[in-house]
């Protein structure tokens, strides 16, 4: 009796593991059709938006109405930034899609300035014109190369999930992945784009010449899903899973994060070498929002400072579409350090993080020795043209266009109802950079 009690108990057990487990599979494959789904839409949206970038940027090549340049350059504008979004969501997180990424980011920065500028009723320059033909120039290549992807993937030859297996292979090896082979390709092409708008002062120079370098042992994924949890908070997370890898340059651990909000998924690139976060990427949806940019960065400030990112002070920020962007840079007693950039991106409608990056502060920041500036402050602002009202001064470490480090005294001012940035050598006395920036409705630009 006693053995059919049990052969029952352990049918029963086996019924129930056998349901569990089926259901396991369902799940597993509706997660796998809604992904597959959203990167299909994500990538067909950026092929939409990179057509539609270089038709506006062509239409500005011919309009003489400045209503109308106003309009077409508001839409690249955005245009844009969405396709930088959806190039986001894809599954690839090698580093060669970096180009094409800052490539959109300064397309945009760059139409939203004159975009300002024009509603201003201040012409475009000539210099404006050359930058915007060789903008337009570099969209249809980029278009193009995008162009020849589309048809594999109209073709059914392109299997979303397939690439993400490959992240964990290096970009030399990736035959049987068309899509990260066409991206690679993308990224040799000469896509050029003018040095225009910065995310801070210098950001474009501050990675030239510059490796990743840091401390501690590798971890396993296991580790980084912890890791990924703790950032992200573990009240907010439904699950995590393993997202692409990357190799070559930075090794890293891709998580997916799902959360219980609707600010989520969430991305994340953490470092195999120390456990480091590099960026965070969020596909969620940013409901009405409730509080001022002011409130934004002391959220962001207070989440940095929480997961060991001290004496870091906000610098340049912007706000759209209910999320505010805000630039932060180490400060070292009284000397701001802008190589150690970090970004951060924070919801408007309930301050949670929804996007980080920080390679130029992994890659630049360290224990640094600072030597006593040759010249005295008075001695320095001696040096800077009489025609600038001095608001503000200050010691700052600058990145110079080699990639080296540049002690200065920052002097900020007025000229002519216009704000400037004035960066003189603490040790020379030499100029060596004059920033302008741009006050605007949606926050701070600096070109």
């Amino acid at each position: 009796m006693r053995r059919w009690i049990l052969s029952g108990v352990l049918l029963l057990a086996l019924v129930v593991t056998g349901i569990w487990g089926y259901n396991q599979f369902l799940q597993n494959q509706d997660h796998t059709i809604r992904a597959n789904n959203l990167y299909q839409k994500s990538f067909y949206e950026l092929v939409g938006r990179v057509d539609n970038i270089e038709s506006g940027l062509s239409k500005m090549m011919v309009t003489g109405d400045k209503g109308q340049s106003i309009v077409m350059l508001s839409d690249v504008w955005r245009q844009a930034d969405s396709a930088s979004s959806d190039l986001g969501q894809l599954p690839l997180r090698h580093m060669a899609l970096d180009k094409t990424s800052k490539f959109l980011g300064q397309l945009s920065d760059y139409c939203r300035y004159l975009t300002i500028k024009a509603g201003q009723g201040r012409p475009l320059s000539i210099k404006d014109g050359d930058n915007l033909k060789e903008l337009h120039n570099s969209s249809i290549k980029l278009s193009n190369e995008l162009k020849v992807l589309e048809s594999d993937v109209n073709a059914g030859t392109v299997s979303w999930q397939k690439i993400m297996a490959y992240g964990n292979k290096s970009l030399e090896d990736v035959e049987k992945d068309i899509v990260t082979k066409q991206f690679t390709k993308i990224e040799e092409t000469s896509i050029e784009y003018p040095t225009l708008i910065y995310d801070g002062p210098f950001s474009e120079t501050l990675l030239r010449g510059k490796q990743l370098n840091l401390p501690g042992s590798n971890i396993s994924y296991s580790e980084a899903e912890r890791i990924a949890r703790g950032f992200i908070g573990n009240k907010r997370i439904n699950r995590a899973q393993k997202g692409a890898e990357t190799m070559g340059d930075i090794e890293t651990w891709g998580v997916t994060v799902e959360t219980k909000d609707s600010e989520g998924p969430y991305h994340l690139s953490i470092t195999k070498k120390g456990g480091k976060i590099i960026s965070v990427v969020s596909e969620g949806v940013v409901e009405k929002p409730t509080m001022s940019y002011k409130e934004s960065v002391g959220r962001a400030k207070e989440f940095l400072d929480k997961n060991g990112f001290k004496n870091m002070v906000s610098t340049y920020g912007q706000f759209n579409d209910g999320v505010a962007v805000i630039n932060f840079a180490y400060e070292e007693g009284d000397t701001i350090i802008y190589p150690d950039l970090i970004k951060v991106k924070i919801s408007l409608a309930t301050g949670n993080l929804m996007g980080f990056e920080a390679l130029n502060y992994l890659t630049a920041h360290r224990e640094r020795h600072l030597e006593s500036p040759k010249l005295s402050i008075e001695e320095a602002r001696k040096l800077v043209n009489k025609n600038l009202e001095i608001t503000s001064e200050r010691l700052a470490v600058i990145p110079s266009k080699g990639g080296n480090e540049i002690q200065c005294y920052e002097f900020k001012g007025k000229f002519g109802g216009e704000d400037f940035i004035v960066y003189i050598n603490s040790d020379t006395g030499t100029e060596e950079d004059i920033l302008k920036i741009l006050n605007t409705e949606n926050g701070t630009m600096v070109i």
